[in-house]
């Protein structure tokens, strides 16, 4: 498969406001910190097409509290990302073929990842807020968004692996990992979050 990479979209933050309603409705109870993170969330920076939500509960208790209610809302869980990380409740908001009913889980096992054949619009990670994994997605986006040479850096390389194949968007992240993981490591240390 090929990773689509767009061009910075303008209305991405409107799509993200739009979603963040949806996800406050849902979950309002719980009384979230909702943060739009990844790309699509740092202006000008090219990105796969896919809003990606941070959702922060107050306590680890709280993550499965929020699976019924997603659900209601047409968010998918995906329950196969839990074994290699606990932390964190992973939905999406798939792009299902006309008259397609999305399936409300995705079991561990199930070969099913978001960015196959049926793509994602929308990806929410739910995890305790003030985390090491919450602090890390803000630090990044915040990075990102501060200086403009490395989100070019890291454009380019999206660009350049969008011309590969890969199995999944897996992969594809393994792909992007060793300089994902080089830029958290100087967000961290630059973030006063």
């Amino acid at each position: 498969m090929k990773v689509v990479i767009a061009p910075y979209d303008p209305l991405w933050p409107d799509a993200y406001a739009a979603q963040q309603r949806l996800i406050s409705e849902a979950l309002g109870h719980l009384f979230p910190v909702i943060e739009h993170i990844g790309s699509t969330s740092v202006p000008g920076l090219a990105a796969k097409p896919v809003i990606d939500i941070l959702v922060g509960v107050a306590s680890d208790e709280l993550l499965d509290a929020t699976i019924e209610p997603m659900n209601r809302r047409g968010y998918t869980y995906f329950r196969k990302y839990e074994p290699s990380m606990p932390y964190r409740r992973f939905f999406a908001l798939l792009s299902m073929p006309p008259g397609e009913t999305a399936p409300w889980l995705v079991d561990i096992g199930d070969p099913f990842v978001t960015g196959g054949p049926i793509p994602s619009l929308v990806n929410i990670h739910v995890m305790v807020k003030n985390t090491w994994h919450w602090k890390r997605h803000l630090a990044m986006r915040d990075f990102l968004r501060s200086h403009p040479d490395v989100a070019d850096a890291y454009a380019a390389l999206k660009i350049g692996l969008s011309a590969r194949e890969f199995g999944d968007t897996n992969e594809y992240n393994a792909a992007k990992d060793a300089f994902v993981k080089s830029v958290e490591q100087r967000a961290l240390a630059w973030w006063k979050g």
